[in-house]
């Protein structure tokens, strides 16, 4: 499948890595107005066509799929252009910043019949994978709790993504939406209840987050976020017989299952850097005919976008 890339930011690079990695994709073009000229000299991609509008790749009719790796502010945008020129599209994560952007870029690929997901590639990572599978097969019984931690500690300037409010900064759209995301597939329904707290930076955007979710079965979720300390960016989920513990979750490739005094633990190292399986995943759904992947539904990313808004209004 024939791929283009809008926008040349830091996880662009990883998310190539991942594609040259897989059977069957191809990177076909690179739109970037901030990276053209650096992109045009370097010349990183052998037989990759490098364009500085957007427009021009969109256009090109050897591309079946775009992925979008703008900043946070992009998203909307160039999602709505990527989808009204009929493009599948994988956009990374956040796919907008509000609910409603949201649920209209889905509404907008059913109307074009077009494959859209947003890209939470932990979702698909043979380590995530074995974990939500332990958890369907109920070896801990039905999840109590889930405690999950995404903390780093940011050196970076204040002009740059995750602390500017221009481009959409602060760590509920950066790393909290993965604890967020992890949480709805761990309980699978709607929170009834949502308790939060943060920090700000000077800048004004949110750099810690803490945030409680109430499930109508009973289960809780306790999700931390930050860019002030490193945490152990570990998941567990506790139930009635034991627990599920996913090492680094949003990128890790070790699980410890306990029961007892029984401890098990599995890896599930990676073929490449882990964006090879989310990659394959969507080129298979296109391949069958899906506007949407099993794995990550359209409705999941509009009931993530839901309690981020929720939160944000709590948190003011």
């Amino acid at each position: 499948m024939n791929w283009g890339i809008i926008g040349y930011g830091e996880i662009t690079p990883s998310f190539i890595e991942g594609l040259f990695a897989t059977k069957n994709g191809k990177l076909v073009g690179i739109a970037s107005i901030s990276s053209y000229e650096y992109l045009k000299k370097k010349k990183l991609y052998k037989d990759v066509q490098i364009f500085k509008s957007y427009e021009e790749l969109v256009n090109l009719s050897d591309i079946d799929i775009v992925y979008i790796s703008t900043t946070n502010n992009l998203h909307f945008e160039n999602s709505e252009l990527v989808i009204t020129n009929n493009k599948h599209l994988l956009c990374e994560k956040p796919l907008t910043h509000t609910f409603d952007q949201t649920k209209h870029l889905i509404n907008l690929a059913r109307k074009n019949k077009v494959f859209l997901m947003e890209g939470m590639w932990t979702r698909f990572l043979p380590s995530y994978r074995k974990f939500i599978e332990l958890l369907n097969d109920n070896i801990i019984g039905i999840p109590k709790l889930l405690k999950a931690d995404f903390g780093f500690l940011n050196n970076w300037s204040e002009h740059r993504r995750l602390l500017n409010p221009k481009l959409f900064g602060g760590t509920l759209l950066d790393n909290a939406d993965y604890n967020i995301f992890l949480s709805q597939d761990v309980f699978k329904e709607y929170p009834i209840k949502i308790n939060a707290q943060a920090t700000f930076a000077s800048t004004g955007v949110e750099d810690t987050c803490s945030i409680l979710l109430k499930y109508p079965s009973g289960g809780m979720a306790q999700l931390y976020s930050s860019f002030q300390c490193e945490t152990k960016q570990e998941a567990i989920v506790y139930g009635e017989k034991g627990y599920i513990e996913l090492k680094e979750y949003w990128h890790g490739t070790k699980i410890v299952l306990s029961l007892g005094n029984e401890l098990k633990s599995f890896k599930y190292p990676h073929i490449a850097n882990g964006f090879e399986y989310e990659i394959e995943s969507v080129e298979k759904a296109i391949k069958e005919g899906k506007i949407e992947d099993d794995l990550l539904t359209h409705s999941e990313s509009e009931d993530v976008a839901k309690i981020i808004d929720d939160v944000k209004n709590l948190i003011k």
